[in-house]
């Protein structure tokens, strides 16, 4: 007769049982009384499914090496606690391993799925993968929110929201050393960026510099290779018997301002270009020819600062 004791059963069950010569069955397989554990103080059997009021500890304190190992362990909480907790002094808390899923599992519906604390000495969650296409760690979003949050705090607090497709978010807001995301490499690139269409690596400041490159006395604080497009650059005209233009470039203009201008046609004549004068407080500048312009006269503008 098969046993099912994959569903948790009472004392008070099995008990009644005995009468149709379960008791015998049971006893003689398990080796003590009948009962399906799901009290506390009850023994465990493999394949069974239990349950308890406090806590179930077991520690090895008589040196390193494993101390529990299982093909297969499943826990859950139904309060505020773990389902399945592990520490140790200078090992691993919890190893998991899998062939074909994963290692260790989590899914929780308002906290953390796996949480990890780390020491002064090692980190609280590490990944390793052998595979040559897999990562180490994955983190994914199933509801386009963030993949993978990286936060620097001096204090324990909760995680900052999650902004909306995103797969890494880094956050560190301590003082101007604070770095969200750092990527180092010794001869590759620190940080990679691709984007088919859009932006492969997009910087924003609000106060503050959107992209700054800097480099040692042998390098390069910038280099392009392709066509370069600045929103700080344009094309004027020069017309017909006139020798200024004004330009309106819609940025901020300061008294730190350079703007630099290239002719591209032939005002007529010797005349040439004269100069540029700046005017910081109307956001503009005017080019100004050494004479009135015989012909249509382009030219290319540049602002920098």
């Amino acid at each position: 007769m098969a046993i099912d004791t994959m569903s948790p059963r009472s004392r008070r069950a099995v008990l009644a049982a005995a009468t149709g010569g379960l008791a015998a069955l049971v006893a003689h397989a398990l080796g003590r009384p009948p009962g399906a554990a799901a009290a506390d103080g009850d023994a465990v059997q493999v394949g069974g499914t239990y349950s308890g009021q406090t806590r179930t500890k077991l520690s090895n304190s008589r040196g390193s090496g494993t101390f529990l190992q299982c093909t297969a362990i499943w826990g859950s909480s139904h309060a505020s606690g773990a389902g399945v907790y592990g520490t140790a002094e200078s090992g691993v808390g919890v190893a998991g391993w899998g062939n074909t899923g994963p290692g260790v599992s989590g899914t929780s519906e308002s906290v953390a799925g796996v949480q990890g604390f780390g020491g002064t000495d090692g980190p609280g969650i590490y990944g390793i993968s052998w595979s040559t296409t897999q990562a180490g760690a994955v983190g994914q979003s199933y509801v386009n929110a963030t993949g993978v949050i990286g936060q620097s705090n001096s204090t324990f607090s909760d995680p900052p929201v999650a902004p909306a497709k995103t797969g890494v978010y880094g956050l560190a807001v301590q003082d101007a050393s604070s770095r969200g995301v750092t990527g180092q490499s010794a001869s590759g690139r620190g940080v990679s960026g691709v984007a088919t269409s859009g932006r492969g690596v997009h910087g924003f400041a609000s106060t503050g510099v959107g992209g700054y490159f800097a480099s040692g006395a042998s390098g390069r604080a910038l280099q392009a290779a392709g066509r370069v497009e600045f929103s700080t650059s344009g094309i004027g005209m020069i017309a017909v018997g006139t020798k200024s233009k004004q330009v309106t470039p819609a940025i901020d203009l300061t008294a730190d301002s350079r703007v630099l201008v290239t002719l591209l046609g032939h005002p007529g004549g010797s005349t040439v270009l004269q100069r540029v004068a700046v005017d910081a407080a109307a956001d503009s500048f005017i080019v100004h020819l050494t004479a009135s312009a015989t012909a249509v006269t382009p030219f290319a503008w540049f602002v920098i600062g």
